[in-house]
This record gives C-alpha cells, sequence and structure tokens, in this order.
C-alpha cells in the first residue's frame, strides 16, 4: 500500500536560552544529517503538492513530505540551502496576516520572539523551488472564534499569499493542530486541496485530505529516533487532536 509519511518542522536553528519548548527547534547540524539519512536510505524530500500526487499514482513510498509551520526567517536562510544541496523541496505554511514581523500568538508563552519571512523573502523561498501553503491571517485557534472569523481567516489568507506571489495556494494548516468538524467543513469549502493535523500517523490513499497526520520532529531527539519517525512503521501509531 502506497503511504506518505508528512513530517513537521518550525525551527530550524538552536533554540536561544530561556526559551521554552525547545523542541520545535532542530539545530542546522541535526536537520543537515537528518537530510543526509533520508537520502543515504533512498528517500526524497518532496513538497506536499508533490508527495500526494505520488500518493495519488500510489508511489509515496519512496518520498517523505517535509512542512514547515510558520514561515520563519530560518527556513529560508537555513533550511532552506540544505534542502537544496539533497535535492529536496518542502512546502512552508505561512501566517499571511504578520509578514515581516515576529511569532506573536506565542512569543509571550515560548519567551522568544522568532522573526517571521517578509513578503521579499517569502519570493526567494518560492525561488528556491520551494512551496507555501495558508496558515491562516493571525494564527488563532480557529474553533473559538466566531464562524465568520474563522472562514475570513481560513480564506483571505489564501488569497492574499496568492496575490503576493501569483501562484494558487492549495495546501493549509490548522493553527495548533486544532479542529472540529465545523472548522474542517469551512476548509472544505474554501476549495483546498489538502490540510495537515498535528495528529500523528502516516497517510494513505484512503485518509481525509482535510485530515493529513503529520511526524512531528522534536528537536530534542537523536538521529535513531529520526529514523524510527521517518522510515519504519513506528509513527503510524498516534491519536487524534482534533477540538
Amino acid at each position: 500500500m502506497s503511504r506518505l509519511r508528512i513530517l513537521n518542522y518550525h525551527n530550524v536553528a538552536v533554540a536561544p536560552a530561556g526559551a521554552r519548548l525547545t523542541k520545535l527547534y532542530v539545530s542546522p547540524v541535526r536537520f543537515e544529517r537528518q537530510c543526509w539519512l533520508l537520502h543515504r536510505l533512498g528517500l526524497r524530500g518532496v513538497s506536499l503538492s508533490e508527495g500526494l500526487t505520488a500518493l495519488a499514482r500510489g508511489g509515496a513510498n519512496k518520498c517523505v513530505a517535509l512542512t514547515f509551520d510558520d514561515g520563519y526567517v530560518d527556513n529560508l536562510e537555513v533550511a532552506a540551502p540544505i534542502l537544496n544541496q539533497f535535492g529536496f523541496t518542502a512546502t512552508c505554511y505561512v501566517v499571511s496576516g504578520r509578514l515581516g514581523e515576529y511569532n506573536k500568538w506565542d512569543a509571550e508563552e515560548l519567551r522568544v520572539q522568532k522573526p517571521l519571512m517578509t513578503a521579499d523573502q517569502l519570493q526567494r523561498w518560492l525561488a528556491a523551488g520551494q512551496e507555501i501553503g495558508s496558515h491562516t491571517i493571525t494564527h488563532p485557534r480557529l474553533y473559538e472564534i466566531d464562524p465568520l472569523d474563522a472562514e475570513r481567516e481560513i480564506v483571505a489568507s489564501r488569497d492574499a499569499l496568492a496575490r503576493l506571489t501569483g501562484k494558487p495556494i492549495e495546501h493549509f494548516c490548522y493553527p495548533y493542530g486544532g479542529y472540529t468538524e465545523n472548522t474542517l467543513a469551512l476548509v472544505r469549502a474554501a476549495g483546498y486541496r489538502s490540510a495537515v493535523t498535528t495528529q500523528r500517523g502516516v497517510a494513505d490513499q484512503g485518509t481525509d485530505p482535510m485530515r493529513l497526520p503529520r511526524i512531528s520532529i522534536n528537536g530534542d531527539k537523536g538521529l535513531l529516533k529520526f529514523a524510527l519517525k521517518a522510515a519504519t512503521p513506528y509513527a503510524a501509531f498516534g491519536g487524534s487532536r482534533a477540538a
């Protein structure tokens, strides 16, 4: 059976002193080793578009979809050159209303302000052969806000990014991984090709494209744990994060 592993990253950087949730950081050295390992195992890092196309055709077992949440500058300045080194591509989910700013939605909780790509940097990410998706306008918990506001976050973010880049925005990422059936219906009605969650698991041809599971890459863990997640059945077992 064709199955697609979708890896979930945030920052490719060394966690600053005092930052909380250091597992969201994968150091540049570790990220390069992870890409090297995938290559060594005969696996290719691909964007979600390419991964889903391979899944539909029954040929996803030799590729791993790479995704980055939020659109941090280090994705461009650090991750992109490493991806290019191995001929890999990835999808970055962008918070459209925060370009050139920082992670206002959780900076206080995480005790760190992490720079987000500007519009020009986003164009450089695309010029490097990478892909972007929508991560809403302001990164709210969609299931906690008014449905009309949620719809705007879902639709207007896609439209703004499409206008900015001149490219269709086909993929969506639920902020904090949370959704309800109503949220899912809004994303489906908006016409996205897919939406990713934080539910742990591996996608197959029967997986609802609006509830794609991912494998979170914990920067505190070593290469052996990464190999288990990226290339064995280990990651197929997980639980839902639906709200």
